[in-house]
C-alpha cells in the first residue's frame, strides 16, 4: 500500500511549517542583528556591527555547508524524512540555547550549529515533494513550500518588534512542535521501493557527468546568493533621513513580497525552467546596478524587484538538480548545490567586509561582482538541459 493522498497532504503541511522556521529563522538575524550585538555583546559602532553580523553570516554560512552534506548524505542513506527530523530538532535546541549567552565566540558556535539543523529544510524538502507528487502539482507544491517560507520571514519581522528574545523563543518552541509532528511523516513510494546504494557521496563525486552538473548548477546559483548576501548594503546607497532599522524591516517586506510573486509564477513554467531562469537574470542584472539610483521613497518598490530572484529562482533549480541526479544521490546533490551556494557568502561577505571601508569602493565593485556571476550564470544555463 503506498503513501495516500491524505498522508502527502500531511506530509507537504509539515514540510512547509518546517521551511517557514527556517526562513523565519534567517530573517531573525537581518531584523535585528543591530539589537542583538548591542544588547548581548555591547558593540555600538555601526560598521562593528556590520561587521560583527558578517562575520556571524559567515560562520552560520559554515554551518549551512556542514548541514548540508550531512543531512544530504542521511538523507540518501536513512530516508528524506529521518533526515528532516532529526535536523529541526538540532536547530530547536540550539536556537533556545543561544538567548542565554554573552559570550560572542559561543553564540558563533551556537548559531552555526542552528543552521546546521537549518541546512537541509528546503533542500530535502523540495526532494520530497518532487518524489511525491507530479511535475506539475511538484512545482505547485514547491510554490506553496517558498510562499510559506516567505510568510515565516513576514513573521519574524512582526514579531521582531517585540524583541529579539521573543523570537527565538517562538523559533526554538515551533521548531520542537514540528519535531513532534514530524515522527509520523512516511517516505515516498519511490524511497521505500528502492534499495538506495549505501555510498551516494562516492556515486556523486566520482561520476564525471555528476561532477559537471553539480558544478554548472552551483555557478548558475551564485546570482541568488550574491543578491542576498549583498542586499542589507544598498540601504547605505538610498537612504537619506530614513534609520537603517526602519529601512532595513521595508527592505525585508519589499523582498518577501517579490518571493511570494515569483515562487508563483515559477509553478507555470514546469516545463519551460530555463525560460524562467532567463527572465529571473534579466530581472537580476537590471535591478542589481541601479541601487544607487533609487530614491528613498521608492525603496520597498525597489525591494519587490530585486526580490523577485528570490523565489522562483532557488525553486526552479531544485526541481532541475532533482531531475538530473539519480535516485541515489538525488538528496546529497540537491542539499551539496546550496551548501556550495552559501559557500561562495563567505566569499562575498568577505569582499563586503572590506568593500564597506570606503562607500564608493561597495558601489563599484559590488556591480562588477553583479556583472561576473550574471555572464557565468548565463553561460552555465545555456549548457544544462532543460528536463520536461
Amino acid at each position: 500500500m503506498g503513501i495516500t493522498n491524505k498522508q502527502k497532504l500531511y506530509t507537504l503541511i509539515l514540510l512547509c511549517l518546517g521551511y517557514f522556521i527556517d526562513f523565519y529563522d534567517l530573517t531573525i538575524m537581518s531584523v535585528s542583528y543591530t539589537d542583538i550585538i548591542k544588547d548581548q555583546f555591547g558593540i555600538i559602532d555601526i560598521t562593528s556591527i556590520q561587521q560583527t553580523y558578517l562575520i556571524i553570516s559567515s560562520f552560520q554560512t559554515i554551518g549551512i555547508f556542514i548541514g548540508a552534506i550531512t543531512f544530504g548524505i542521511i538523507g540518501d542513506k536513512f530516508g528524506r524524512a529521518y533526515a528532516i527530523k532529526y535536523s529541526i530538532l538540532l536547530y530547536s535546541i540550539t536556537t533556545i540555547a543561544a538567548i542565554f549567552t554573552h559570550n560572542l565566540p559561543l553564540f558563533i558556535a551556537l548559531r552555526t550549529l542552528t543552521y546546521v539543523g537549518l541546512a537541509t529544510e528546503f533542500s530535502t524538502s523540495a526532494v520530497l515533494i518532487v518524489e511525491m507528487f507530479s511535475s506539475k502539482n511538484a512545482a505547485r507544491g514547491s510554490a506553496i513550500l517558498y510562499s510559506f517560507g516567505v510568510l515565516g520571514g513576514i513573521s519574524a519581522i512582526f514579531i521582531g518588534f517585540l524583541s529579539w528574545k521573543a523570537m527565538f523563543v517562538f523559533g526554538g518552541v515551533g521548531g520542537f512542535i514540528i519535531f513532534l509532528g514530524r515522527n509520523f511523516i512516511q517516505e515516498p513510494d519511490l524511497i521505500i521501493a528502492t534499495a538506495i546504494p549505501k555510498k551516494s557521496l562516492i556515486s556523486l563525486i566520482t561520476n564525471k557527468q555528476n561532477i559537471k552538473n553539480l558544478c554548472k548548477l552551483t555557478l548558475i546559483i551564485l546570482p541568488y546568493f550574491a543578491t542576498i548576501t549583498t542586499m542589507f548594503i544598498l540601504p547605505n546607497y538610498i537612504i537619506k533621513n530614513m534609520s537603517i532599522g526602519h529601512a532595513t524591516k521595508l527592505l525585508l517586506v519589499g523582498f518577501f513580497i517579490g518571493n511570494i510573486a515569483s515562487s508563483l509564477i515559477s509553478s507555470l513554467f514546469f516545463r519551460h525552467k530555463k525560460l524562467f531562469l532567463y527572465l529571473s537574470l534579466a530581472l537580476f542584472i537590471s535591478f542589481s546596478l541601479i541601487f544607487n539610483y533609487i530614491s528613498e521613497q521608492y525603496i520597498i518598490w525597489y525591494f519587490i524587484g530585486i526580490g523577485l530572484i528570490g523565489g522562483g529562482y532557488p525553486l526552479i533549480l531544485t526541481q532541475l538538480t532533482a531531475q538530473h541526479f539519480d535516485i541515489a544521490v538525488r538528496n546529497t546533490a540537491t542539499n551539496a548545490l546550496f551548501a556550495f551556494g552559501r559557500a561562495s557568502s563567505i566569499g562575498f561577505n568577505a569582499l563586503i567586509g572590506i568593500w564597506i571601508a570606503q562607500p564608493t569602493t561597495f558601489l563599484n565593485y559590488s556591480k562588477i561582482l553583479f556583472i561576473i556571476t550574471f555572464i557565468v550564470a548565463i553561460i552555465c544555463i545555456i549548457q544544462i538541459k532543460d528536463v520536461k
